[in-house]
């Protein structure tokens, strides 16, 4: 296991993970699994979740940030994750016959 994965991200990294894959097919399901955690977590402070902002505790009480940057960062990073398993199905495409289940299949 070369992560520490979220929920998300360790899913994705088992399913994509079947076969003998070489270090650079290894590194984008790596970054691929990272990128959905990320999203994951974007996904939570965009949606309201106040647990995931960010708070700085000073002295005289709670200070809460706001991330105006979280839905830009969100839809930058969709376009990042979809590129990903683009390759990486693009790849696993070289190896899967029509029979075997298709690597992505419900993601």
């Amino acid at each position: 296991m070369p992560e520490d994965f979220g929920p998300g991200g360790q899913r994705l990294y088992d399913q994509l993970m079947v076969g003998d894959w070489d270090v650079s097919t290894v590194a984008l399901i790596v970054e691929a699994a990272r990128a959905k955690d990320r999203l994951d977590r974007l996904a939570r402070i965009t949606s309201g979740d106040e647990d995931t902002w960010t708070r700085i505790f000073t002295g005289e009480g709670e200070l809460v940030l706001k991330l105006d940057t979280a839905v830009s960062e969100q839809r930058q990073l969709s376009t990042v994750f979809r590129q990903l398993l683009a390759e990486i199905q693009r790849r696993q495409g070289d190896g899967v016959s029509d029979g075997e289940e298709d690597g992505l299949a419900g993601l």
